[in-house]
C-alpha cells in the first residue's frame, strides 16, 4: 500500500498516538538533548578559542562547527522541541501562535544553519585527509588565514543555496466559526513561489540530491576510507609513533569518530528528505512520515551534540585547557572569597 493515501484522520487514536508520540519523543527528549549539546557547544567554542587551540586548521573548523551546531541545536528547540511538548491539535495554544509567526524566518536560518554543518563537516574530513595522506604536498594551504576562508566561503554558499527557501512559505488567515464569537488565525501555508514545479524540481529534488546528499556523502567516505587505509599502511609498516604523532592520531581517531556519527544520523534524515522530494508535500500527511521525521529530529540533535564529547575523550590538550579553565575560575572565586574574609578580619 502507497503510505500516502493514509491519513491521520483516519481515526482519533492514531492521532493520540502520534501527538504522544511526538510530545516524548520530539518534545522532551528531543529538548533535552538539545540543552545538553548546546552547553557542550559552548564548552567547546570556549576551549577551541583559546590561543594555543586556534593554531590547528583542524580545530578551527571544529570550532566553526560546533558554533553552528549552537544555532542548529536552537532551532530544533524552537521548532520541534517546544512545539511537540505545547501542541494540542484540539485549540490552538500560545506556542503554536507564536511558532506560527516566527516559522517564516526561523525556518530558512535552520536548514542554512543545518546545511553550514554539513558541509563544515566535510571540510574538517578534508582538512584531516591531507594532513594524514598528503601532508607535504598542501602544507602552504594549512594557515589559519585559509582555513578562516574555507569556513566563510562554507558559509556564503550556504546562504545563498538557502535563500529560496526564505520564499517557500506564508501566512494565511483561516476563520474560526463558533457559537459564540468568531476567531481569525494565522496557518502557514505553501506561498505561490514554494508552488512553482521549478522551486519544487529543483530545491527539492535535483539540487538536494546533489548537493546536500551526495556531494558531502562522496567527499566524507572518500576521505575516510583514504584516511583509514593510510593508518592501516602505517600500523603494518610497523612504524614508532611519537609523541607529536600520538596527538595528531588522536585527532584523527576524533575526526573519524564525528564523520561516523555523522554517517549514521543523518543518512537516515537524507533517505526522508529524498522521499519527500519524490512523493512531494503530501508525504507529510501521513503518520509513518511524521513519526519517521520525529526519529530523524532526535539522530540530528545528537549529532550535532556529539563533539564535545568526542572531543573531551580522544582530545588530551582539549582536557588540559578545560581542566585549567576550570581550576583558573575555581582559584579566582577562591582567592576573592579569601579577600573579603581577610578585608573583614
Amino acid at each position: 500500500m502507497n503510505n500516502s493515501n493514509i491519513s491521520l484522520d483516519l481515526c482519533v487514536h492514531d492521532k493520540d498516538f502520534l501527538f504522544e508520540f511526538k510530545r516524548i519523543v520530539e518534545g522532551w527528549i528531543l529538548s533535552f538533548i538539545c540543552i545538553l549539546g548546546i552547553i557542550g557547544n559552548i564548552l567547546t567554542c570556549v576551549i577551541l578559542f583559546n590561543f594555543r587551540m586556534r593554531k590547528s586548521s583542524t580545530n578551527l573548523y571544529l570550532l566553526a562547527l560546533s558554533f553552528i551546531n549552537i544555532i542548529v541545536l536552537i532551532s530544533f528547540i524552537l521548532c520541534h522541541g517546544l512545539r511537540s511538548i505545547l501542541y494540542n491539535y484540539c485549540t490552538y495554544s500560545f506556542y503554536e501562535l507564536f511558532y506560527i509567526r516566527i516559522f517564516l524566518y526561523i525556518y530558512p536560518i535552520h536548514i542554512t544553519s543545518m546545511l553550514t554543518s554539513i558541509y563544515l563537516t566535510a571540510a574538517v574530513a578534508i582538512d584531516r585527509f591531507f594532513i594524514i595522506c598528503l601532508p607535504f604536498q598542501i602544507s602552504r594551504y594549512r594557515t589559519q588565514q585559509y582555513s578562516i576562508y574555507v569556513i566563510i566561503s562554507v558559509c556564503l554558499f550556504s546562504i545563498l543555496y538557502c535563500l529560496p527557501f526564505w520564499f517557500e512559505f506564508t501566512h494565511e488567515e483561516e476563520k474560526i466559526e463558533s457559537s459564540k464569537s468568531n476567531v481569525t488565525y494565522l496557518t502557514l501555508v505553501l506561498s505561490n513561489f514554494g508552488k512553482k514545479p521549478l522551486f519544487r524540481l529543483l530545491m527539492r529534488k535535483y539540487f538536494y540530491i546533489i548537493f546536500v546528499f551526495l556531494l558531502p556523502l562522496i567527499i566524507l567516505i572518500f576521505c575516510k576510507t583514504c584516511i583509514i587505509r593510510r593508518l592501516m599502511a602505517i600500523h603494518k609498516t610497523r612504524r614508532l609513533l611519537g609523541a607529536q604523532h600520538r596527538s595528531n592520531n588522536a585527532i584523527t581517531l576524533l575526526l573519524l569518530s564525528i564523520v561516523a556519527i555523522f554517517l549514521f544520523t543523518q543518512f537516515p534524515y537524507f533517505l526522508f528528505n529524498i522521499l519527500y522530494a519524490l512523493n512531494g508535500p503530501q508525504y507529510m500527511e501521513t503518520s509513518n512520515a511524521r513519526l519517521y521525521l520525529s526519529v530523524n529530529n532526535v539522530l540530528c540533535v545528537i549529532n550535532a551534540s556529539s563533539v564535545f564529547l568526542l572531543y573531551s575523550f580522544f582530545g588530551q590538550k582539549f582536557r588540559h585547557i578545560l581542566r585549567a579553565v576550570f581550576h583558573y575560575k575555581r582559584t579566582t572565586s577562591d582567592s576573592g572569597h579569601s579577600k573579603r574574609l581577610h578585608t573583614k578580619d
